[in-house]
């Protein structure tokens, strides 16, 4: 995997920071460990838990769709048929959000918080808990409307990702007046 994406997408002027290395490789298992056996104990969340690794620390930093089709449904996905077929259809589903907010409640103050990484789902199990988050926000500070479609709810997720990491880092670009 790391072979491929540093032979099939190299730097150039525009894409200065394509940079793979082995770094990466110990972000994926990073990402890995972060598991416990109570949520991912098959091997097709194991295999899907793998991908969503691969997708934040590779695809993410790819800046055309040409190169993230080429990373997530060319590399990935034909690694993932060619060495596990038998649960190539349940690793491939999408959405792929793997995140580990989803059991935290800041209301219970005598609950542990336990930081669980798993597989939350689809759409609608990520927006019933960020709007329960937005509304948990809202009775200390000032309440924020905000409307969580798909991609904000992607965003997110990766943000939280990438925040939860030691000395993780993002660059986020958008246009201007988007909001960001």
């Amino acid at each position: 995997m790391y072979y491929q994406c540093s032979e099939k997408l190299p730097r150039t002027p525009v894409k200065f920071h394509y940079i793979f290395n082995l770094r990466d490789l110990s972000r994926v298992y990073e990402g890995l460990m972060l598991s416990t056996p109570d949520f991912i104990n098959t091997k097709a969340k194991l295999i899907r838990l793998w991908r969503n690794e691969c997708l934040r620390v590779f695809s993410d930093r790819l800046i055309t769709d040409t190169d993230r089709t080429l990373v997530g449904d060319t590399l990935i996905s034909g690694l993932i048929k060619q060495y596990f077929g038998d649960v190539a259809e349940d690793a491939l589903k999408n959405p792929i959000l793997f995140a580990d907010y989803i059991l935290s409640d800041p209301l219970d103050e005598e609950r542990e918080d336990p930081r669980l990484y798993q597989d939350i789902g689809g759409w609608s199990e990520c927006a019933v808990k960020m709007e329960r988050m937005l509304e948990d926000y809202g009775y200390n500070n000032k309440p924020m409307p905000l409307v969580l479609f798909n991609d904000a709810l992607d965003h997110l997720t990766k943000i939280h990702r990438i925040i939860r990491f030691p000395r993780g880092c993002a660059l986020l670009v958008g246009f201007g007046g988007s909001g960001k």
